[in-house]
């Protein structure tokens, strides 16, 4: 079994750097780490939980044959390399999603998600947010309707953006990529709801024109809470961009927007010489 761990701990700082930057990622000591590496000295029970934590992977699993392991491990490079990157902070990453799981439960469901977009200045973009749950994960998936008159190729279409959502310090962060072209992150941070029932949340939002332009910029967002369930069909017919005082929208959206000048702040970039 000791000779076991050795061989598996070889095959995965074969993936490392360095044995010494895996020493110092993991805060154990050099000399002690070759000992686990020779078969001299078994790990206790909490330097196995680091290790596997680091690299990926069950403990369990790092009992197997070293054949059986290594098969294991080749079917998910991809896993192994993002902990690898992420070293310690895999750790803490983890604590969020585990200190999220009760908090956010409420607020799983579908929402009307309002903002003023940058590409068509004094217009109210009405998508749609979906926040679920899956094996104690919150994902988050926006979806936007691109009208006619704003596609270079006069049709509509969608644009989805999916996320993965953490409760923390009593406040709600969304993090978010468009699904479609991984050009860019945005970050989404909420207020927190006073009843049980989220029946509107509030915040602000930070992200990239989808545009040539590619010019950052923040805008205040309004969600407006549909239920767990809805008729997405009907409702993603009701997306779009819309006059800030067009009667399709709810009478006080203009209004929670309009704080900071239309809610909406172009970043610019400073222009360094050549």
């Amino acid at each position: 079994m000791q000779e076991n761990i050795a061989r598996n701990l070889k095959l995965l700082c074969s993936y490392a750097p360095s044995i010494a930057d895996v020493c110092r990622n993991l805060g154990i000591n050099r000399q002690q780490f070759t000992k686990y590496l020779s078969g001299t000295s078994r790990p206790s029970a909490r330097n196995i939980r680091r290790i596997c934590d680091y690299f990926g992977v069950e403990e369990e699993e790092l009992l197997l044959p070293p054949g059986r392991f290594a098969e294991l491990v080749s079917l998910r490079p991809r896993a192994r390399h993002l902990l690898r990157a992420l070293g310690p902070a895999a750790t803490h990453i983890d604590r969020m999603i585990a200190g999220s799981a009760d908090s956010l439960k409420p607020y799983c469901g579908y929402y009307f998600y309002y903002y003023y977009t940058p590409s068509r200045p004094g217009m109210i973009r009405r998508s749609i947010l979906r926040i679920s749950e899956y094996k104690g994960v919150y994902y988050t998936r926006l979806s936007e309707r691109i009208q006619p008159e704003e596609s270079p190729l006069g049709r509509s279409h969608f644009i989805r953006y999916i996320g993965v959502a953490f409760m923390l310090g009593g406040r709600i962060f969304i993090t978010d990529h468009n699904s479609n072209a991984l050009r860019s992150l945005s970050q989404t941070i909420l207020f927190p709801a006073a009843a049980e029932v989220p029946e509107y949340l509030t915040g602000m939002t930070l992200g990239v024109q989808g545009r040539s332009a590619r010019s950052p910029f923040a805008a205040q967002v309004f969600l407006e809470y549909l239920g767990k369930t809805t008729n997405l069909r009907r409702d993603m017919k009701q997306t779009g961009i819309f006059p800030a005082q067009s009667p399709d929208l709810p009478r006080n959206v203009a209004r929670m927007l309009a704080v900071g000048g239309e809610g909406q702040h172009m970043l610019k970039a400073l222009e360094l010489p050549a």
